[in-house]
């Protein structure tokens, strides 16, 4: 019995561990089965959710991004580019294999040999990231690269990290190596701006990624790593460092031999912008860019590729650019230096310098600057400046119109000697970066913070197309348009437009108007309107030649009066004004105008009274070369082509002996040339309209505030010079003809001062057009005037 109860509690206590055993085994089993399912049961779910996020690339024809949009000028030639990035997408065949090669042995050099993971890669940046305790390696191949430009925006996070792999391996899966490697080569960032190696090619070396050399390509190469800080432009000696890199490692790899590294290294790299187009036209430009997003959209523009025909002539528009610049500059400094923008003490100084150290990656010649007075040197001949990180100088011969500012006492009487003239230590101030000196110490101009500005427009008369534009002194400073969007006072530059109508109406130039003073009720009881002359002077019964011709304000207002306003009003409407004022002050160009429509008006009578509308955009091409937008010319006849041609003639006069005679010598390049001055009140607005049968340009200059520029401003001294700098050289691209002489026109040699026909005593005379049965036929003088009270005659 006792051995029976052992045997029980013995085969129990065997059972219990066998149990126990048993437990324990599902018990391992159970965990060994959490520890190796679970991962994957959350990857697995990971990727469920994570996937449907993911892209799906099945081809290269799902490979869309966003390129830039070109613009030419009208020979074809890149005058700019816009969009959201610039980006020229390239077939494969067309990157050169030291291209591809000089990336793989920089960035992936298994790309070839290998998944589109690097699991090594990735466990050694899994270590270095949770030792820093946030991502701060990589590790990424090609593949992987690829698959982070597709995700955008990038994050870096662990769940993004996911996302990629997956993507990685849908890419790897779908397309074949060098499809990945294309996408990658036209995708990748490289500094300046530029996506893919056609741009970086481009915007590094002047030229398109197919005509790279092997040292050109090693740059490109390297760039990845740290697009910004590697850049060329302005870490050169960084960008040949990571050159020497990618070049030892195509070396090692087989991709070159040592020779050629060695050669490549040594190989002189030039350095040249294609795109530095961008900032000779940026007001047309930028135009362009609203007019393609107002009428195409926002999603056209961003998707990009299209090709951009413009009118405009490349050529022409640096020319417009440098005269405007050029004269507004030294407009600017006429009167004096108005003073630093700020007076910091010493220890404010300190703090500017130290937070403006690291704001200014590299100096280029012509850009303005903030800069900081630090100290004079003993002679008083050098002011000391502090510009970002640079230390540089201003010699007094960059700065002797800085003297105190005096709006009314001209320029030419009063320069300075010494810097501490104007200049103190703790001043912040403007300046110009003109170069380096042999000692590699930069050299800088004072600027006046107060700029005159201005605004220039050519047309072609014949199309309208506009040839050049210029909104402002510096597109980088203030990106409004005052060619455009400006409505300012055009003072006498509107008098031929009155003149226009007279002549419509059978006025010629010989008709005399009396150049007397007068009054005009203004419909308000005791108030009267009583124009007068800019010289203050009368001069009795005076041809409307010399009216014009020297601009004389009474004869416009007694004119306009004559013809009426309704009828110049309507003309004006015609040739493209818009809103003018309903007074007499029209005639001396009190309504507030672009300058834009100022020009267009001025088409017509370069055009023998057609007026064409302005084109900026001529066509636009497809990424497919197919032409979305074409534009043709709208014209229309708005002048009589007889009244244009007489006009002409006497605006001719206006250089040749009166108003614009400052700017007589572009008569030297043509003698057929035409145009009007024109000077708001208080000389806030100056103002020339020239043409010749090629080309109307008109050029605006004033402030922005309105106030006044100065003593003297008027457009005669302000506008017609850049006007006379820019058509001087673009008359050389657009040669003029003489002005057609339309049928029924006859020419008399007359005295300008009587309007009747010269005779043999007079030493002067000038030949001048009429419309037939018009033209003076007698040489009989004026008759005195009998009532000397009638000189002070009311209208």
């Amino acid at each position: 019995m006792n051995n029976g109860n052992r045997n029980n509690t013995k085969k129990e206590t065997e059972n219990k561990k066998k149990r126990k055993k048993k437990s324990l085994l599902k018990i391992i089993l159970i965990t060994v089965s959490i520890i190796i399912i679970a991962p994957i049961a959350i990857v697995a779910i990971l990727y469920f959710l994570l996937a449907s996020t993911v892209p799906n690339i099945t081809s290269l024809k799902d490979y869309r991004p966003q390129q830039v949009n070109y613009v030419y000028s009208a020979t074809g030639k890149l005058a700019g580019y816009i969009g959201p990035v610039n980006r020229e997408v390239v077939p494969f065949s067309d990157i050169p294999v030291q291209v591809r090669e000089a990336f793989l042995a920089a960035e992936d050099k298994n790309f070839y040999n290998q998944g589109p993971l690097d699991f090594k890669a990735i466990l050694r940046a899994f270590v270095v990231n949770l030792m820093s305790g946030h991502i701060v390696e990589g590790g990424s191949t090609i593949t992987q690269q690829v698959a982070k430009t597709i995700l955008v925006p990038y994050q870096r996070t662990y769940i993004w990290k996911l996302r990629e792999a997956i993507l990685a391996y849908r890419v790897a899966d779908h397309l074949s190596k060098n499809d990945i490697l294309d996408v990658y080569l036209n995708q990748i960032y490289l500094g300046n701006g530029s996506y893919g190696v056609e741009a970086a090619s481009l915007s590094y070396f002047g030229k398109p990624v197919w005509k790279l050399n092997l040292a050109e390509a090693a740059i490109l190469g390297g760039l990845p790593q740290a697009p910004s800080f590697l850049d060329p432009f302005v870490h050169f000696k960084d960008a040949k460092r990571r050159q020497k890199y990618v070049l030892n490692q195509m070396y090692k790899n087989g991709f070159i031999t040592k020779h050629q590294a060695i050669q490549a290294y040594n190989t002189p790299i030039v350095l040249n912008d294609y795109f530095k187009y961008n900032g000779v036209a940026p007001y047309y430009v930028a135009l362009i860019k609203q007019l393609i997003i107002a009428k195409y959209g926002k999603r056209i523009y961003k998707e990009g590729g299209l090709k951009i025909y413009s009118a405009l002539s490349a050529r022409a528009q640096e020319y417009a650019d440098k005269a405007v610049k050029t004269h507004l500059t030294v407009l600017s400094h006429e009167y004096g230096y108005t003073g630093p923008l700020k007076v910091l003490s010493y220890s404010q100084m300190e703090r500017a310098l130290k937070r403006e150290k690291n704001n200014i990656k590299g100096l280029y010649t012509g850009y303005k600057y903030k800069g900081f007075v630090t100290g004079t040197s003993k002679n008083g001949q050098t002011a000391y400046v502090s510009v970002g990180k640079y230390r540089g100088i201003i010699p007094v011969n960059n700065m002797r119109w800085a003297s105190k500012f005096q709006r009314y006492v001209y320029f030419a009487y009063r320069t300075i000697s010494n810097v501490r003239q104007a200049l103190k230590p703790g001043y912040e101030i403007l300046v110009k970066f003109d170069g380096f000196n042999k000692h590699h110490i930069p050299v800088f101009s004072l600027e006046e913070k107060d700029v005159i500005e201005g605004a220039l427009v050519s047309i072609d008369p014949h199309n309208g197309y506009v040839k050049a534009m210029v909104g402002g002194y510096s597109y980088k400073d203030t990106e409004f348009n005052r060619a455009l969007y400006s409505k300012r006072q055009t003072g006498s530059a509107f008098k031929p437009f009155v003149y226009a109508e007279a002549l419509t109406q059978g006025y010629t130039p010989s008709s005399i108007i009396n150049n007397t003073p007068v009054i005009y009720p203004t419909g308000v009881p005791g108030k009267y309107y009583k124009p007068h002359n800019f010289s203050r002077r009368f001069t009795g019964p005076t041809t409307l030649l010399i009216g014009l011709a020297h601009s004389i304000d009474v004869i416009a207002v007694k004119l306009l009066d004559k013809v009426g306003i309704n009828k110049v009003t309507a003309l004006a409407s015609k040739m493209g004004f818009h809103h003018l004022v309903h007074n007499l002050t029209m005639a001396l160009g009190s309504s507030s105008v672009r300058l834009i429509d100022l020009v267009d008006g001025y088409t017509a009578f370069a055009n023998s009274g057609v007026e064409c509308k302005p084109i900026f955009i001529i066509k636009i091409l497809t990424p497919q070369g197919k032409i979305l937008y074409y534009k043709k010319p709208e014209c229309k006849q708005v002048l009589s082509p007889k009244v244009a041609f007489v006009l002409t003639n006497m605006l001719e006069r206006v250089i040749t002996n009166g108003t614009g005679v400052t700017i007589s010598k572009i008569r030297n390049i043509t003698p057929y040339v035409a145009g009007k001055t024109g000077s708001s009140s208080q000389y806030r607005d100056g103002v020339f309209v020239g043409y010749t049968s090629s080309l109307v340009t008109g050029v605006w200059t004033g402030l922005d505030d309105f106030h006044s520029m100065g003593r003297f401003m008027v457009g005669a001294i302000t506008a017609a010079p850049i006007w006379n700098a820019y058509m001087s050289k673009a008359l050389m691209i657009f040669p003029p003809k003489p002005f057609k002489i339309p049928s029924g026109i006859v020419f008399a040699e007359i005295n300008p001062h009587t309007g009747l026909l010269a005779d043999s005593s007079y030493q002067d005379p000038v030949l001048m057009p009429y419309i037939a049965g018009t033209e003076p036929k007698s040489t009989t003088k004026v008759k005195k005037i009998l009532n000397p009270q009638s000189f002070f005659e009311m209208p």
